[in-house]
């Protein structure tokens, strides 16, 4: 009996050190600082979700021609909706290039 039970903490303590060396922690610049948005949005390129601080966020210069939202809003809200439909989101810069050169997103790559 003692046999199998310094088995079982020997197994439990050499897969312990195999998981710590398997698996470390990520540093602690990949983890969420404060204020960062950690709510999951879809690449533009290729569908995918990421948590928008790990990604990267393309904001193009807001133009303020308002000709196709109605007028009946205040300027708050179109300011937001011209915000939303400009901002562009990609898991990485390989991708944010691909998408401005035109390519298409194939899952074979």
């Amino acid at each position: 009996m003692f046999a199998i039970i310094i088995i079982i903490i020997i197994v439990w303590i050499s897969m312990w050190i195999f998981y710590k060396v398997m698996y470390p922690r990520p540093p602690k610049s990949m983890m969420p600082q404060e204020g960062d948005i950690t709510e999951p949005r879809n690449c533009n390129f290729c569908g995918h979700s990421l948590a928008e601080y790990r990604g990267v966020l393309e904001t193009p210069p807001v133009n303020l021609d308002t000709s196709n939202i109605v007028d009946d809003i205040d300027a708050t809200t179109k300011a937001s909706v011209i915000k939303a439909n400009n901002e562009l989101f990609f898991c990485n810069y390989e991708h944010q290039a691909d998408f401005h050169a035109g390519k298409t997103y194939s899952s074979r790559n």
